[in-house]
């Protein structure tokens, strides 16, 4: 099943659980900043993607895990992002969540979907071609960022999919945000076009730039059938 929407009691929870794992000034500048970039913005996210297969990255005490049922107390501690609740009915065959580890810590998360995912910014699902990845929602806990968490991450996902049979590994980055750009560049992904959006007082416009040259992943207003 895809990662849906989630419902109003859902979103609450997350956000409840957020404050609590992440403290009430960064939730209220993310509020902030969000509002803002609904009244007003113009963004691009860029695309790219890379084979599936390869070797994870040198790691220095870390630990790449699909997450289950049973690290959803760990995740909304550590990542905060969801509560346990929530985190658990994300979980699907076709929706996986990927953790990096250090001993009992969860250091980073990414979500990895072979069907469908909600995505905030663009409103809609995003999905992979057929037989192909895609990942979103990759954070990397602040007192862990600099050490390669997430292309180790990234390196890591790209192995462990090709054991199932994905051929190809899509992942999309803000174009201002160089720290992810560089990061998905070391995992041995390439750049294959842009989505660049605006939104005018909470009206969005998409345009796909070369998209339609390289496979591209599909925005879709409602949940696709299946």
């Amino acid at each position: 099943m895809p990662d849906v929407r989630p419902s109003l009691a859902e979103s609450l929870s997350k956000s409840f659980n957020r404050v609590r794992a992440r403290g009430p000034i960064e939730v209220w500048e993310l509020v902030s900043s969000r509002v803002a970039d609904n009244l007003w913005s113009d963004d691009a996210l860029i695309v790219f993607s890379a084979e599936a297969g390869g070797t994870t990255a040198p790691s220095d005490g870390l630990r790449l895990v699909v997450a289950t049922p049973d690290d959803a107390a760990d995740f909304a501690r550590d990542i905060g992002t969801d509560s346990a609740s929530t985190f658990a009915a994300r979980l699907s065959p076709t929706s996986h969540c990927y953790l990096v580890r250090e001993a009992s810590k969860i250091l980073h998360s990414s979500w990895v979907t072979l069907f469908a995912a909600w995505t905030r910014e663009l409103r809609g699902y995003v999905m992979p071609p057929a037989g192909d990845a895609y990942v979103y929602e990759s954070f990397t806990r602040p007192d862990a960022r600099g050490r390669g968490v997430y292309p180790f991450a990234l390196s890591g996902l790209r192995a462990e999919l090709a054991t199932g049979g994905v051929a190809r590994v899509w992942v999309a980055a803000e174009a201002d945000n160089a720290p992810s750009i560089r990061a998905i560049g070391k995992a041995g992904f390439e750049e294959r076009y842009r989505l660049s959006y605006r939104r005018r007082f909470g009206t969005l416009q998409l345009t796909d730039e070369g998209a339609e040259a390289h496979g591209a992943l599909v925005i879709a207003r409602r949940l696709p059938a299946r």
